[in-house]
């Protein structure tokens, strides 16, 4: 049995996701975890893990209208640090030196890299981030501020693991080692869902111009839609304003005809789990998001476009049976792929 110290970044659904579905399965492998994270991720696994998660500074992202604000995103976050950041680096180091875990999991939580570093003890890297900097991608062309912009930062804080395992559902040749490269982690009620073809779409906002999506939602009449992310359970056109609840939103995505979201890893990954043609509208300034969207495009399971409007919506619903037999056609993933691989690193 291993000690073991999980670090996720606390700003993004699908580092909570990931964190769950690894800690749990390292869990019941017989491995002692721990948890370091902040904001949503903390809210997520409290309830699953009470007496192993620690509440610490980490960093946020600021969007404007859609696109991610970097202006506003260092200040807010330089103004955080202020305060918080010196306390939370004591509360980390005093982990360290008393649980003394045999080895770190850092997903894309850059902190605790660093003390992990400074202390000499093994970390890995685990996210999906490092596909941009480890991996020879199929870019699409311009975005170069944005590559470079995130190039510079997964460079910055991630130096020095023991190894990097990147969760992908993208097949990209490695550049640097060492490196895996693994499939997409589900958590496990992903696999407990029965997939269906609804007669209706599942709309997911995560960040951003709520009215925006909202006005092209609305005029959209052909079929009906269920929206989460947005602020009030309402209605409105055609379209079911929801709350966010993670049974009901697994449902609403196992059952639907196909999905209009922004191009984040972990629900693409869900959404290829469950066989769900996607109409992605990436983030502005988040280079990970169009990668994610443009290698949808080209492997025929959905498509993506800079703005929302009806009549791509139109035209994606045209699609959707040539979209679903691409997605019958895709291997499915399983956890043990990286359970496996963190067990291999464990000195």
């Amino acid at each position: 049995m291993a000690k073991i110290l999980y670090a996720a970044a606390g700003d993004g659904y699908g580092h909570a996701v990931r964190a769950h579905a690894v800690g749990q399965g390292l869990l019941e492998r017989g491995h002692d975890v721990q948890f370091i994270s902040c904001h949503k991720t903390v809210d997520y696994l409290k309830p699953h893990f009470p007496e192993r998660i620690h509440n610490v500074f980490g960093l946020l992202m600021v969007c404007d209208e859609g696109r991610t604000a970097p202006i506003q995103t260092a200040l807010s976050n330089i103004r955080r640090a202020a305060t918080d950041l010196a306390p939370s680096n004591r509360a980390v180091k005093t982990l360290l030196k008393t649980y003394k875990p045999d080895l770190v999991i850092s997903d894309f939580e850059p902190f605790t890299a660093m003390w992990a570093r400074r202390y000499g003890i093994p970390y890995i890297s685990l996210d999906n981030q490092h596909l941009l900097t480890h991996c020879r991608l199929d870019r699409p062309g311009g975005f170069w501020a944005d590559l470079l912009s995130a190039y510079m930062i997964i460079r910055l804080y991630y130096g020095g693991a023991k190894r990097y395992l990147i969760t992908s559902f993208i097949d990209a040749p490695i550049r640097y080692q060492p490196t895996t490269l693994i499939g997409p982690i589900l958590r496990s009620k992903v696999y407990e869902k029965q997939q269906r073809d609804g007669d209706y779409l599942l709309a997911y906002k995560s960040g951003g111009d709520h009215r925006a999506m909202r006005e092209q939602l609305e005029r959209f009449d052909r079929l009906p839609i269920r929206a989460y992310g947005f602020d009030q359970p309402s209605h409105g056109g055609n379209v079911t304003y929801k709350s966010f609840n993670e049974a009901g939103f697994l449902d609403d995505l196992a059952g639907c005809a196909g999905v209009v979201a922004s191009a984040g890893h972990s629900l693409v990954s869900e959404c290829l789990h469950f066989e769900k043609p996607m109409l992605l509208v990436p983030i502005e300034k988040q280079y990970e998001q169009r990668i994610n969207a443009h290698h949808v495009q080209e492997i025929g399971v959905g498509v993506t476009h800079n703005r929302l409007r009806t009549g791509e919506m139109e035209d994606f619903v045209d699609r959707l049976p040539t979209f679903r037999e691409k997605l019958a056609k895709r291997p499915k993933s399983s956890r043990h792929t990286v359970l496996d691989a963190i067990e291999l690193e464990i000195p």
